[in-house]
């Protein structure tokens, strides 16, 4: 019984801690910084979701320079880094300000770069994003602990209806098992199978008559 317990207690402390992780998975991740672009170089960073996201927020340039602003998924972004530009962006937009609003289709990694084209001079610019969808290591870790948080829960189960189906037939064998004849009252001594028969009662006697005459 101790056995079931320690399992029931550690299946419930897994799926406790598996199901914060993956509330923690779930929460957006927020961005702001200012960054510095050379003239000539690009600023980049990447997003990693599983499932579909979303892209929210806003890039602008601090001394009010236009500039370029690209979402990119895994190909387009090795597309735009070896120059060939075969594939297109998710979303590009020009200006001082630009507003991002951008859906992520399907788990994997997706881009945002931010470059002024043709490269004039240095740009500086304040980024705000936030990014909607569930973060890859932690999801991971979370099913990891939930998975065996449900395993302990199948054993406790299977270890109680094993204890449940074992009882009764314990006590049904201590119930049919022989009793210890020394712990019975000693029996009844047999009756004597010839018994003395009963003493006959005699008739009490007249005194013998020895012809003595009281006058």
């Amino acid at each position: 019984m101790k056995r079931l317990y320690f399992l029931a207690a550690v299946a419930t402390l897994q799926i406790v801690l598996g199901s914060l992780t993956m509330f923690q998975a779930a929460q957006p991740v927020r961005m702001a910084d200012n960054v510095l672009v050379t003239s000539g170089d690009y600023y980049s960073f990447e997003v990693g979701i599983l499932g579909d996201g979303r892209l929210n927020g806003n890039l602008s340039e601090i001394r009010g320079h236009s500039f370029d602003v690209f979402v990119f998924d895994e190909r387009g972004y090795a597309s735009f880094r070896d120059g060939s530009n075969a594939v297109p962006p998710l979303f590009h937009q020009h200006g001082t300000t630009i507003q991002v609003d951008q859906s992520l289709p399907g788990g994997g990694s997706y881009y945002v770069v931010a470059v002024e084209l043709p490269a004039r001079e240095d740009l500086q610019v304040h980024l705000d994003l936030v990014v909607f969808g569930l973060k890859p290591t932690e999801t991971i870790v979370a099913v990891i602990v939930l998975v065996g948080g449900l395993a302990l829960v199948g054993a406790a189960l299977m270890l109680s209806v094993w204890s449940w189906r074992r009882t009764p037939s314990a006590s049904k064998a201590s119930s049919q098992a022989p009793a210890d004849p020394s712990s019975d009252p000693p029996p009844d001594p047999l009756p004597d199978p010839s018994p003395d028969p009963p003493p006959v009662a005699q008739e009490p006697q007249d005194p013998p008559d020895d012809n003595t005459r009281i006058y």
